[in-house]
């Protein structure tokens, strides 16, 4: 058994740092604790060399040509086995526990091998839900791991019901200072030498955000028949790619792509407000209704409205409602949107008043420096 040190080390798809929700979220939350990060998707080689992170690839290919790399320990993972010469060479030190923030059963598992490997203890973060996690093998991991947290408050009582867990955290990202210092908006009133921005910001994925952006699109078209001025930009990745390709090139409309991170505040200082959207589809909605969006902290201390859409029982809108924050629109309507919007442009300066908490709590409970002190206090009681 090895001496553990205070270093965690964290077991995760996505590194920290990286510009989509999971690398936004791990850098935050791990901002001022030591650890060390072992990352098993190799799309994010580039960063992961650049941040001295180690890369082991899991899943690796299942082709028989790469048996020998696994047999010499050249790589971690082959067909479901783990190689411990690959984690003797690439995971020397010595840890205090396995912090595992996963989104998929194949990285879950590697990090409980790791843990156990390593004789530490381990914690799992999930990140998203998935009915991959509801099978009996993975059930059972996640009952006997020393600490469990999820993403939402949803999430966690689907958990607590499907595991017998009652010790099971809430985690998600939380604002940094920064987002408080944004300037005041421009309260207008706005023309087409002074637009009204209203902004996307974060991944635009298929299956989250599909029958609902649309409509917000849509609704923009119609609103620039007597005002102009009123546009949509959106600012993050798209999948698949050609995500509502035709549609994000109507009129007024720009999808900018993915965006390096220290451009966020630049782009949320020039917004006016924020759209964060849901899907109505049942299936999509399924499993989206237990999810985050890692912005959300951000938007809420930026002192802009933030307007979302979608049905009543997400996590998001489940959320919001307990802290009565942000503007909420549950049915499905292109007309409502419509309404809303403008209404919004045309009171700009009376809807920043209403949607700023006053509540110092309400700022504690979504700032960085929040989930900072409860992540500490998890890792503390392992």
């Amino acid at each position: 058994m090895e001496t553990p040190n205070s270093k965690i080390l964290l077991v995760t798809e996505t590194p920290p740092g990286t510009p989509n929700g999971f690398g936004v979220t791990l850098k935050c939350l791990f901002k001022e604790t030591a650890h060390d990060v072992l990352y098993t998707d190799a799309a994010f080689n580039a960063h992961g060399k650049k941040n001295g992170y180690v890369l082991g690839q899991v899943p690796y290919h299942r082709s028989i040509r790469h048996l020998l790399k696994f047999a010499w320990g050249y790589i971690p993972e082959w067909r479901n086995w783990y190689s411990k010469p690959w984690l003797r060479h690439n995971v020397r030190k010595s840890y205090r526990l396995v912090y595992a923030f996963v989104y998929s059963t194949d990285c879950l598992k590697f990090a409980l091998w790791v843990a156990q490997s390593k004789d530490l203890k381990l914690i799992v973060h999930l990140a998203d839900h998935s009915e991959d996690f509801t099978t009996k093998e993975i059930r059972n991991l996640l009952k006997s791991c020393a600490g469990f947290v999820c993403i939402t408050n949803e999430m966690a009582k689907k958990y607590e019901h499907m595991l017998g867990r009652q010790d099971i955290e809430v985690l998600h990202n939380g604002a940094e200072n920064r987002c408080l210092d944004i300037p005041t908006p421009d309260i207008g009133p706005f023309n087409e030498k002074n637009p009204f921005i209203v902004c996307f910001l974060g991944g635009l994925f298929a299956h989250l955000h599909g029958d609902c952006i649309e409509d917000v699109v849509q609704a923009i078209s119609q609103i620039r028949k007597t005002r102009p001025w009123v546009e949509f930009h959106l600012y993050g990745q798209r999948q698949p790619s050609n995500f509502l390709e035709e549609i994000l090139q109507s009129d007024g409309c720009t999808h900018h792509g993915i965006i390096p991170l220290e451009k966020k505040f630049d782009i949320m200082e020039k917004a006016h407000c924020f759209i964060v959207p849901s899907s109505f589809n049942p299936e999509s909605h399924k499993h989206y209704r237990f999810s985050f969006p890692t912005k959300l902290p951000e938007l809420l201390a930026s002192g802009r409205p933030f307007l979302s859409y979608g049905p009543f029982d997400t996590s998001t809108n489940l959320l919001l409602n307990e802290d009565n924050l942000g503007i909420r629109v549950h049915k499905r309507s292109v007309k409502l949107l419509i309404d809303v919007l403008e209404r919004i442009e045309a009171d700009y300066e009376q809807f920043c008043k209403e949607v700023t908490p006053n509540d110092p709590k309400i700022f504690e409970k979504y700032s960085a420096t929040g989930v900072r002190k409860k992540i500490s206090r998890i890792l503390s009681l392992i």
